[in-house]
């Protein structure tokens, strides 16, 4: 439908069908008395597809560097989906490594302005200044981490460190203050330009050979400006291939560090 609303409330771009088979779910929960509890437990039951193949996704890419050293980065915490999902990963599969952790980036404001690379704003994707604000999440993460660190197997070693503030700046002061951090995995999920060009001008030489870098909307029309910003940091490595899933579109684009 060619002018079907499109809700983006809590970070996800719907169609209408998207968000009636939502409500469909939350009445299905209302229904049968299923609490937010059960609801966990039982996540394959209600999960949509696909926010499984996103998860199924990560879990691929997380696998690629079991045996690359080095921390994980996200950028763009939003609501934590894959903060705690690169989280939960090194608790299932390198319980043993009490040293890698979840860097969170995000400025806890959403979008502050755009560059000629990101277009025009586009309400309908959530692409205007303020668009995408976390804020309201802020504690709600903070929360959860708290939850996360009591149910880890060594809890008073943290798994998940937040970094508040413009990403332009603060990955910048972060590749300045950390000479000796390494990253086997890197999540872009900024959308915009300057953000994505900051973040690879700044962690490229830390991201050891063999990691993997994310980008979550590359080649997605809406956001060009990410685009725009990996193919000008490509522009000059041939030997780095971009890749994708052929099962889904997210993320948009993957690279394995030569």
């Amino acid at each position: 439908m060619a002018n079907a609303k499109i809700d983006t409330s809590d970070g996800f771009k719907k169609a209408v069908s998207d968000s009636d088979i939502e409500a469909r779910i939350a009445e299905h929960c209302t229904k049968h008395g299923i609490d937010p509890l059960t609801a966990v437990k039982n996540f394959a039951v209600l999960a949509r597809r696909q926010a499984l193949k996103r998860f199924l996704a990560h879990v691929e890419l997380f696998k690629m560097t079991l045996d690359v050293p080095g921390d994980i980065a996200e950028f763009g915490v939003f609501r934590g989906l894959g903060l705690f999902t690169w989280a939960n990963l090194l608790e299932s599969y390198c319980i043993g490594d009490r040293t890698k952790v979840v860097w969170g980036f995000d400025n806890w404001q959403g979008f502050t302005g755009f560059a000629e690379q990101d277009s025009v704003p586009l309400a309908d994707a959530g692409k205007t200044v303020g668009g995408f604000n976390p804020a309201r999440f802020h504690q709600e993460v903070l929360d959860a981490i708290g939850i996360f660190d009591a149910d880890r197997f060594i809890p008073f070693k943290p798994r998940i460190k937040l970094i508040d503030g413009n990403i332009e700046d603060t990955v910048a002061k972060f590749a300045h203050d950390n000479p000796g951090v390494r990253f086997s995995l890197v999540h872009l999920d900024c959308d915009l330009y300057k953000p994505t060009r900051a973040i690879l001008q700044a962690l490229w030489d830390k991201v050891t050979r063999g990691g993997v870098v994310i980008f979550d909307e590359y080649a997605i029309a809406d956001w060009p400006g990410e685009t725009a910003a990996v193919d000008e940091f490509l522009a000059d490595k041939p030997n780095v291939r971009l890749q994708t899933f052929s099962w889904t579109n997210v993320p948009g684009a993957y690279l394995v560090k030569p």
